[in-house]
């Protein structure tokens, strides 16, 4: 914005970055209930990893147009990972250790370190937000220690170990994807807590889907 008027490209870059939201949380939704792995699941899936790439691509010129949101912007950041990582895991049956998995370790790891860099500088100027920036980061900083050590392994994942990996990473996604909405709508009066709220909800999610998921190795 200058002056409280749009740029001529910021406006549809808005609507499209909106667009792409809400198109990804819906699928996102949509795919928890429906059957797992057929044709439907999968195209929904692609649309979903696409929609999350549109938030990620329009979210970068967008934080440089108008008034940056560092938060917005590594939750973006943060939220293309976790889609196509998990989309990787979901196609390569071989545990998706390419070079390019490589590259998403590293990507993880270096957010890891912005969300901590910011829980420093928030700190320090006392402002509560440096809570969700530790809780993002350590989250971050996991999932980077994991794409790393899942490097080293050179036997084929078990099916339902990948696809385990698959869920995780889709259903932590779809919190990202919930997060970056519920902060538009700022229900609580706290705000670290807008941005921590669909974590601490979505947290037992995962958990849940997981040990059922787990639950099919030895049945």
């Amino acid at each position: 914005m200058i002056n409280g008027d749009y740029l001529a490209i910021e406006k549809p870059l808005l609507y499209l970055h909106i667009l792409a939201g809400l198109i990804s949380l819906g699928i996102a939704y949509v795919l928890l209930f429906i059957k797992k792995g057929n044709k439907r699941h999968k195209k929904l899936g692609l649309i979903y990893v696409y929609g999350m790439s549109t938030i990620f691509v329009t979210a970068i010129p967008l934080s440089l147009l108008g008034e940056f949101n560092p938060f917005l912007f590594v939750v973006a950041i943060f939220s293309f990972y976790l889609a196509f990582s998990g989309y990787r895991q979901g196609r390569d049956r071989n545990g998706a250790r390419e070079q390019i998995d490589k590259v998403l370790g590293v990507f993880i790891t270096a957010t890891s370190i912005l969300f901590y860099s910011m829980a420093v500088s928030l700190y320090l100027i006392e402002d509560s937000m440096w809570i969700t920036s530790v809780v993002f980061g350590s989250i971050a900083l996991g999932m980077g220690i994991n794409d790393f050590r899942r490097m080293k392994i050179v036997e084929r994942p078990d099916f339902y170990d990948r696809t385990n990996l698959h869920l995780n990473l889709m259903l932590a996604g779809t919190i990202a994807t919930t997060t970056a909405f519920i902060v538009t709508l700022n229900p609580f009066s706290i705000d670290w807590l807008n941005w921590v709220a669909p974590t601490i909800v979505g947290t037992p999610i995962i958990i849940y889907f997981s040990k059922r998921e787990l639950a099919k190795k030895v049945t």
